[in-house]
């Protein structure tokens, strides 16, 4: 199997033309229905004569169109920067201001609309562009190259831009293929994410890298529910999914029956232990591991394959386990120092998969990244430990630790204790009343008389100043367009 992503694709349009390469809204395409509708995008975009490595936009949806722009940008060393209509439209906005799109590529003028209201003469139609010539990634590609730009939300409001190159992607296909999946042509992937989610990038690479085919799942409706479809109609064997999604599945736990699957991967939150043996039931001949990595590290960058005979966690989290080959981490306290076994401290992480920086942040880039002993590390801003085995722990963010009456509280800890009581969706935040910074806990559908056994336990087991001002209880947690538990939107609540 070649080291080399974009090649590989590209041969593998040709290898395998009449094999499934997407099932999308419950439509097959093979790789040759791929292959034409890559080339007609790829002439377009050669027309316009747009300049190699300019950030061009794409209005992504669920359609076979949305995947062949990505690589048609990709094969004419252009970069992806995927404009989302789920986006607030300032957001959107801002992302086109920072990366100087002059182009955009959408189905049709209404949804380039959508993600930009001033698109116009700027929008390219993918619609009814084909080609049966088939193509290629340009000869002059270099591993410098940037494929594509996703952008992170900023402290300050602004989003910030996480260019990844060729070389980052790369590196990241040939260390996960390194950890000895089973994989090959035949084995069918999920793909559920929206593309501002840079897991949703594994969704597609993978398979298609593999010759094998990407059943996506349709983004209106319930998309839980529609996952567990696609899952059980088409046989799916390799899923990828954040945590959360785990808690829409809980109540159909006793009915879900996923033999085929073989691969149950999560990654973009923490993972629970609880949760994970119940869900173990439903895939009993699957493999399931648990993977971290911020976007500025490509992706996922460790890994933790779990065992139910074994239970490596903290507070109830899986760990994270042990790092990709080709990267590299150092735990730090404080004031610096290298932390040993045992000892809680900063992840940072070091590697081919990390960028080289933020889009046109300097000031940025000089806080999040470090040199030591010579090699540039991305500080993560997640506290970890490891173990006597030199295994990582997640304890939670960096931002998840509070000075609360002079004590440091770390919130995984309470939320821990509380998920003992509930065994459902919690998030412990802080807000500040008359100048006093205090807990607030957030309980996703509490039932009645759920709020004094929560208050009786937790004083039982924590100190005072570990035990939250207010309960608050939510019918359904707001989510990000990652699946992800917005705190921000919970914030809001109070």
């Amino acid at each position: 199997m070649s080291n080399q992503l974009l090649p590989t694709i590209a041969d593998n349009l040709l290898k395998f033309s009449s094999r499934t390469a997407f099932c999308i809204q419950e439509r097959a395409y093979t790789y040759q229905d791929f292959s034409d509708c890559v080339s007609g995008i790829s002439q377009a975009l050669q027309e316009r004569r747009i300049p190699e490595q300019t950030p061009v936009g794409i209005a992504t949806a669920d359609r076979l169109e949305t995947y062949a722009s990505i690589f048609a940008l990709w094969f004419n060393r252009l970069v992806f920067v995927p404009l989302s209509p789920a986006n607030p439209a300032e957001r959107n906005r801002n992302m086109i201001e920072q990366t100087g799109i002059k182009h955009i590529l959408a189905f049709d003028q209404a949804e380039a609309a959508i993600v930009n209201a001033n698109a116009g003469d700027e929008s390219i139609e993918t619609r009814g562009l084909v080609s049966q010539h088939p193509t290629s990634p340009k000869e002059s590609s270099r591993e410098d190259d940037m494929l594509y730009i996703l952008f992170t939300s900023g402290s300050t409001g602004t989003p910030k831009g996480v260019p990844i190159t060729r070389k980052n992607l790369d590196a990241f296909v040939r260390a996960f293929f390194q950890i000895g999946y089973e994989l090959n042509e035949q084995d069918r992937f999920l793909q559920i994410f929206d593309f501002t989610f840079d897991v949703s990038v594994q969704s597609y690479v993978l398979p298609l890298y593999l010759g094998a085919g990407v059943y996506t799942v349709p983004q209106e409706g319930v998309k839980f529910l529609a996952a567990l479809k696609v899952l059980k109609e088409h046989r799916v064997t390799f899923a990828k999914l954040v945590p959360s999604t785990l808690q829409f599945f809980k109540p159909y736990f006793g009915r879900i029956e996923l033999p085929h699957l073989r691969y149950s991967l999560f990654s973009g939150e923490a993972l629970p232990e609880d949760i994970t043996r119940e869900w173990a039931r439903c895939i009993p001949n699957a493999v399931i591991e648990n993977h971290y990595g911020p976007t500025e590290g490509t992706i996922d960058c460790l890994y933790h394959r779990w065992k139910a005979d074994e239970t490596l966690a903290y507070n109830g989290i899986v760990a994270i386990g042990e790092l990709y080959d080709g990267m590299e981490a150092l735990v730090v306290g404080p004031d610096g120092q290298a932390m040993e076994s045992g000892q809680k401290g900063e992840l940072w992480i070091s590697g081919d998969q990390v960028t080289e920086g933020y889009w046109k942040n300097p000031a940025k880039n000089r806080e999040s990244f470090a040199i030591r002993d010579g090699k540039r590390y991305y500080k993560t801003g997640d506290i970890v430990f490891q173990d006597i085995q030199g295994r990582f722990l997640f304890c939670g963010r960096k931002d998840n630790q509070l000075q609360i009456q002079g004590y440091r509280v770390e919130l995984g800890e309470v939320e821990h204790h509380v998920k003992q009581v509930v065994g459902r969706n919690v998030v412990l935040d802080s807000y500040v009343e008359k100048g006093v910074l205090s807990l607030v806990l957030f309980v996703e559908g509490m039932a009645e008389g759920e709020k004094e056994q929560i208050e009786a336990s937790l004083r039982k087991k924590l100190p005072h100043y570990m035990i939250p001002g207010k309960i608050v209880s939510v019918g359904a947690f707001p989510r990000t367009v990652s699946g992800k538990t917005d705190r921000g939107g919970l914030r809001g609540l109070l």
